[in-house]
């Protein structure tokens, strides 16, 4: 068996759904966590403060290049699921256009 791909276009699908699904988590406690550190600035002042905060806003960088990242995974899953259906419409086509009375 070895060279053969089997794969379920629905399942990459459904896969990339998750990976779509957790990408938005990940967007959404990010928006959550700076809120909670913009908010710190009402109760912490000084040099610490300002260090802290300029380090986690330079994380949500990161985070969002992240999210960016499972985002394309998500879509790439999706194009592959595609790319196997038109093959497997692909081969099927071509099997229903074979001859099959050749021997009489």
């Amino acid at each position: 068996m070895e060279g053969i791909i089997r794969v379920s276009p629905e399942a990459l699908i459904s896969t990339a759904g998750e990976f779509s699904n957790q990408g938005s988590t990940i967007n959404t406690l990010t928006g959550e966590m700076m809120q909670l550190v913009t908010g710190l600035n009402s109760i912490w002042e000084g040099e610490a403060a300002t260090t802290y905060m300029t380090k986690f806003k330079g994380l949500e960088d990161d985070i969002q290049r992240i999210v960016r990242m499972v985002q394309e995974h998500a879509s790439d899953l999706e194009e592959m699921a595609s790319v196997y259906q038109e093959s497997d419409k692909a081969g099927a086509d071509e099997a229903n256009g074979l001859v099959t009375d050749v021997i009489q």
